[in-house]
């Protein structure tokens, strides 16, 4: 394989890649590199899942999304879930779940973020970035039901995150996987 650099921004590498197909092909890519990221299924002592409603210049407006952010150069993927639900949702969580990990679009970026149930919450001073524009809210197990019918989640990294909790929570007699 060879890269040649495009940009190299603070979040993203985006450059442009000649390799290898298993196939035998040579072909040219565009690649986005990417740090990777956490993201956090807090859930409250009556099972409520915190979700931000976050503005997202990129995709034109608002989005329901979980407590997220991208990993610090050498920071565990726990580490950044921790420090992004404290200062995006406002609390700290004494039990941490992993619910495995996911690609976010793997047909030009190499991002994988990192999925965690939260619980047993306590609250803690919100730390928000300035260019962090968001509301938090607690959904109940019935309006996550309505918001999801009516196709109101539409971010990949929540919709991967829920569907695995509730996976867990069917196979499991009506309990989260612990």
């Amino acid at each position: 394989m060879t890269r040649h650099s495009i940009y190299q921004g603070k979040v993203v590498d985006l450059g442009r890649e000649t390799v290898l197909l298993p196939n035998g092909q040579n072909i040219t890519l565009e690649i986005v590199r990417h740090p990777g990221g956490a993201a956090v299924l807090a859930l409250d002592d009556a099972e409520r899942v915190c979700v931000l409603h976050q503005y997202r210049h990129a995709v034109g407006g608002w989005l329901w999304e979980l407590p997220a952010g991208k990993l610090d150069p050498g920071e565990p993927p726990l580490t950044t879930a921790q420090r992004e639900l404290a200062e995006e949702a406002g609390v700290r969580a004494q039990q941490w779940e992993s619910l495995g990990t996911m690609v976010s679009t793997p047909g030009f970026c190499d991002e994988v973020i990192h999925l965690f149930i939260a619980r047993q919450l306590s609250a803690v001073p919100l730390r928000r970035e300035h260019d962090e524009v968001m509301q938090v809210f607690w959904w109940t197990a019935q309006e996550l039901r309505v918001r999801l019918a009516q196709g109101e989640v539409r971010d990949a990294k929540t919709l991967v995150a829920l569907y695995r909790w509730m996976l867990g929570s069917v196979q499991n007699g009506g309990q989260p996987v612990e």
